[in-house]
């Protein structure tokens, strides 16, 4: 049997409470997930800017098209930045109407990754521009090079 997931969100140390009814009343086993904060506005900020950069970069070397047909466009390349990198994840969808349940796959969406998870995406988003010559602007004062200098990958 497959039980849905109920998220309870600490937003400080006194709110352990909550978490310690909630597995009194439903006992164990019990799993925890700690993560950090969501992926901030800045680092989603850049990573629209890389995928306006990465869809320029071929358009100028006359790649128009995906293989695909679909558009060189800022709005493709993150779809294919995020199929390529974050991959999908199974949704499952009941009919209303009739209860049918349906299974579907969609793209993971940036907005539900921590500040880690982000980071990380974006590296591998930055080391495949770099494999392909593609040049993505990494402003100093962001939070991206602020993170790849705490955690010692940039100087």
């Amino acid at each position: 049997m497959s039980v849905m997931a109920e998220k309870i969100r600490l937003n400080q140390l006194s709110d352990l409470a909550i978490l310690q009814a909630e597995i009194r009343k439903k006992g164990f086993p019990c799993n925890v997930t700690i993560t950090g904060a969501g992926r901030s506005l800045p680092q989603n900020a850049l990573f629209h800017k890389w995928c306006e950069e990465i869809a320029q970069f071929f358009v100028r070397m006359g790649k128009t098209t995906f293989a695909t047909g679909a558009a060189m466009s800022a709005e493709n390349v993150k779809r294919n930045l995020k199929q390529t990198f974050l991959g999908e994840e199974a949704v499952r969808d009941i009919n209303l109407k009739t209860g049918e349940i349906t299974e579907r796959y969609e793209l993971r969406h940036t907005s539900q990754l921590d500040k880690g998870a982000m980071h990380s995406f974006m590296t591998c988003i930055d080391n495949w521009a770099q494999e392909h010559g593609i040049y993505l602007p990494h402003p100093e004062d962001s939070e991206y090079m602020k993170m790849r200098c705490n955690m010692g990958e940039a100087a």
